[in-house]
């Protein structure tokens, strides 16, 4: 029996902030958990087998953007989390971004 097309939302609604050490892979498999699918529905978005999928979470090596993009369109995430997916990403890919510099509204 399917949970209905809401329970989506009402989880994402009710969950905490994702801790600071959560890696991009954690917050990917909670939205997993959280949508009520495995990480193989992943494969379609990245346009590669499901195998491939379980060996990109196996690896440490950081997620290329059009796989943080596949996520974001799959699980239709709102606003705030895909730039806080995205954000993570890049930080983890070794990028050197201040977040704190992104919320400055000086031009």
């Amino acid at each position: 029996m399917s949970p209905g097309p809401k329970a989506a939302a009402v989880r994402a609604a009710l969950r905490g902030a994702a801790p600071a050490s959560a890696s991009v892979r954690d917050m990917i498999r909670r939205y997993c958990r959280e949508h009520g699918k495995q990480l193989a529905c992943l494969a379609p978005a990245w346009n590669c087998k499901v195998l491939s999928v379980w060996r990109v979470f196996a690896r440490t090596r950081p997620l290329l953007p059009r796989q943080v993009e596949g996520v974001i369109s799959l699980f239709q995430l709102d606003e705030f989390d895909a730039n806080d997916l995205r954000l993570r990403a890049a930080r983890e890919a070794g990028w050197n971004i201040d977040p704190s510099m992104l919320l400055r509204g000086e031009a």
